[in-house]
């Protein structure tokens, strides 16, 4: 696949250069990762649209239990929504697909919500002593890998990359939201104390031993989930290995980059090469503080330039302060800016304000000639889908760079 892709972006290149009308939605993405296509490309991950939305014979019940439905599913919503450039990530079975409910995560399966974790197996160190990696796929995490698997041959005219959780979100799970910055908070301040007192206060408190230890554990399971992806055929080109909450404000940046970055670059290495990083900050900022990190910055450099964690109005639009230094980022950086439009707005927003945003977005970018695209991360209950339907046709109205 990877030889197809590299004929594919040069076709995609003669064509934006000779006969742009002529680009296909998946040719009109991969330009814009190198230099300026006829248009602002649209991005749509699939598996955040809620099933009964597209067709009301699929619920996650169902979908927790076929990969057939799955894939069916996938080609339902793209063919509602044919205007996507690209649709991603076929899947849903929430964070099932990690392979922690096979090491004891306990997860919560209703017909009308995503799958979400209600118990979690490490009470303390002994259990951590307990649990070994998985050495072959099975459960809910062999249903994915054969999704994505059976996905990258049945639908070649999109992108299904291999994206799974790393280290930090992995201890999450089999942890807890609640109990690992807990202890991550205890080890941190063990390990930055001399005093022994305050060292022996700290241990009467908790366990200084237990987050480390678990992050030995998962990143032995991220390492596994990347191996075995790549050996049951996957294609792991655009791969990413994901700790969306080791951001803030769940943990300060330099905390992620001392405690947290070893393991996860560790396990990137470990599962072979070609595992791209999933890390994102929360303004253009601190983006272009960390771009100079030897380590994060590159991570940065392929997918940090987007909003997805920047500060929103009460309606969901990221603030607008952010607009023109983002862009002027990424033009400074040769960079294409993925910008998300919420979930939030689009639900609650009426057909002029979702025009509104895309005429606003899509000018500053066209008029700077900075590569952009507009993605839809999820789609909430209770949408109209026409509004998609406006956000798409304002894309391919105000979208358009001249010549």
């Amino acid at each position: 696949m990877a030889q197809n892709m590299m004929i594919l972006m040069a076709k995609a290149l003669v064509r934006g250069r000779f006969n742009p009308t002529a680009l296909t939605g998946l040719e009109r993405f991969m330009l814009a990762q190198l230099t300026i296509p006829d248009r602002v490309p649209t991005l749509l991950a699939a598996t955040n649209v809620e099933p009964y939305l597209i067709d009301k014979a699929y619920n996650y019940k169902l979908l927790a239990k076929s990969v057939e439905a799955n894939l069916e599913l996938f080609a339902k919503v793209k063919e509602r929504f044919p205007a996507f450039d690209v649709i991603m990530v076929p899947t849903w079975l929430g964070l099932m697909l990690t392979g922690v409910a096979e090491l004891g995560v306990q997860f919560e399966i209703e017909e009308g919500r995503v799958p979400y974790a209600s118990a979690h197996p490490i009470k303390g160190i002994e259990d951590v002593k307990r649990t070994k990696p998985f050495t072959e796929p099975s459960g809910y995490f062999k249903m994915t890998l054969d999704i994505n698997r059976e996905a990258q041959r049945r639908v070649p005219d999109t992108i299904i990359t291999f994206s799974n959780d790393g280290p930090w979100d992995l201890a999450m799970l089999m942890r807890g939201d609640k109990q690992l910055p807990m202890d991550f908070r205890i080890y941190k301040d063990y390990v930055e104390t001399d005093d022994p007192q305050r060292k022996e206060k700290i241990r009467k408190h908790g366990d200084p031993d237990l987050w480390p230890a678990i992050m030995e554990l998962t990143t032995q399971i991220a390492t596994r989930i990347f191996t075995l992806a790549r050996q049951e055929g996957i294609n792991m080109l655009g791969a990413a290995m994901v700790d969306q909450f080791a951001a803030e404000p769940v943990l300060g940046i330099n905390d992620f980059i001392k405690y947290v970055l070893p393991y996860s670059d560790r396990a990137r290495k470990a599962a072979g090469s070609g595992i791209g990083m999933g890390y994102m900050v929360n303004s253009p900022q601190k983006l272009e503080e960390l771009l100079s990190h030897p380590v994060l910055g590159k991570a940065l450099g392929m997918l940090g330039f987007t909003n997805y964690i920047f500060p929103t109005l009460p309606d969901g639009v990221t603030l607008p302060d952010y607009d023109q230094p983002m862009l002027e980022l990424a033009k400074k950086r040769k960079a294409s800016y993925s910008y998300l439009i919420h979930a939030k707005f689009i639900r609650d927003a009426t057909a002029q304000q979702i025009e509104d945003l895309v005429k606003r977005i899509c000018g500053m970018a066209t008029q700077m000639r900075v590569k952009m695209s507009i993605g839809v991360g999820a789609i909430a209950p209770g949408t109209d889908l026409k509004k998609i339907d406006v956000l798409l046709n304002s894309v391919n109205q105000y979208g358009r760079y001249s010549r």
